[in-house]
């Protein structure tokens, strides 16, 4: 069996959200539970073995795994995505028709897709600093250190365009591609080029998405925590209270899912829609402490699924906005413009999502 992958893996996350396993569970604890709820088929079991074989990967707990899905590939080695390969690159040799970039043009690409200069002092700081003095790690600072290994990687001719543009989609997972998608979703459109450098990375918003006020999440809640904000008081209030207030929580949840992963795309992708929305439903008081209130509960349950959809490459938004930053890579992407093309798709309007072509941009 060739090397594991993040894809091998992908399903304990959906058993850390369902409350079956512990994200802090390593490894090495797996098999055991793994057997018991009857996920351990062949395909797995050989998987797992490859992994208990190796002593740099062992001892990987799950809350990394779930970390790196937000950063790589699915079918990205975990050797690679978890730096213990050798030298923590790709273990590989060149590739035919390696994407050729010098280091600069690869920190203007992070740049124009993440949002936030490899140069910046908050890119360079280990810490940021709260308002009180209290300091909390900065995931773009350990995000550097794997540009750095994708520079390395881009120089040894080890790294195709495509492979380029997945890893800079992962880097824009908790920045641009939060903000597109969100956006979208509550305003109808995307924001202007300068309104997203206002969201991410500015000079004089001291909670963008960059700031100590959103790195105190991880990704997903970063996701929550923006919806919630953009209910509550942004653009599109009026529209979303219009839209969903009045919804029970459960049709509010179901609404939103059509709306942002697509009921005819989770059933392509082998996902169980009903099955979701009742895990979805079942975690009702956990979207409720974030949203604060019946109404933002709702919205924190749209970050969700859009961070969620992102992780793992399903849905008519994931597809757009991975869509909308290639054509950004390629400087040709159209700011402040409908995500999800020229028909509007977006759930405030109660419309057929899934008729509508999600790649397509204005």
């Amino acid at each position: 069996m060739a090397e594991p992958t993040l894809r091998d893996f992908q399903f304990l996350i959906q058993l850390v959200d369902s409350g079956l396993i512990q994200a802090t569970f390593k490894f090495l604890d797996l098999r055991p539970l793994l057997k018991s709820f009857g996920v351990l088929t062949p395909d797995v079991d050989a998987a797992l073995a490859l992994v208990e074989a190796n002593p740099a990967l062992v001892n990987i707990g799950v809350q990394t795994l779930k970390e790196a899905l937000t950063k790589w590939p699915l079918d990205t080695p975990l050797s690679v995505a978890f730096g213990t390969g050798s030298g923590g690159g790709t273990g590989g040799g060149a590739v035919a028709n390696p994407i050729v970039l010098t280091d600069a043009q690869i920190k203007d690409a992070y740049k124009a897709l993440a949002g936030i200069a490899a140069t910046s002092s908050k890119a360079l700081s280990e810490y940021l600093t709260g308002p009180n003095g209290e300091k909390v790690v900065n995931a773009f600072y350990a995000e550097m250190k794997l540009l750095t290994q994708l520079q390395v990687d881009v120089t040894a001719g080890k790294i195709t365009k495509a492979a380029f543009l997945d890893k800079l989609i992962g880097f824009s997972a908790d920045t641009s591609a939060l903000a597109l998608q969100a956006t979208n979703f509550f305003t109808g459109k995307t924001p202007t080029q300068a309104a997203l450098n206002e969201l991410i990375d500015s000079a004089t918003n001291t909670t963008d998405l960059t700031d100590f006020a959103y790195a105190i999440y991880n990704t997903e809640n970063k996701y929550i925590e923006f919806a919630v904000n953009q209910a509550m008081s942004g653009t599109g209030a009026v529209t979303f209270k219009t839209a969903y207030d009045t919804l029970s929580f459960r049709d509010a949840a179901a609404k939103i899912y059509d709306a942002i992963i697509g009921n005819a795309k989770a059933q392509t992708a082998g996902l169980n829609v009903n099955a979701a929305i009742d895990y979805i439903v079942s975690q009702q008081k956990y979207f409720e402490a974030y949203g604060h209130d019946a109404l933002g509960a709702k919205a924190a349950v749209a970050g969700f699924l859009m961070s969620k959809g992102l992780e793992g490459g399903v849905g008519i938004y994931a597809e757009a906005v991975k869509a909308f930053l290639g054509k950004a890579y390629d400087g040709a992407a159209t700011y402040g413009t409908d995500l999800l093309g020229a028909a509007k798709a977006v759930a405030l309007v109660g419309q057929a999502v899934d008729t509508h072509d999600a790649g397509a941009m204005a």
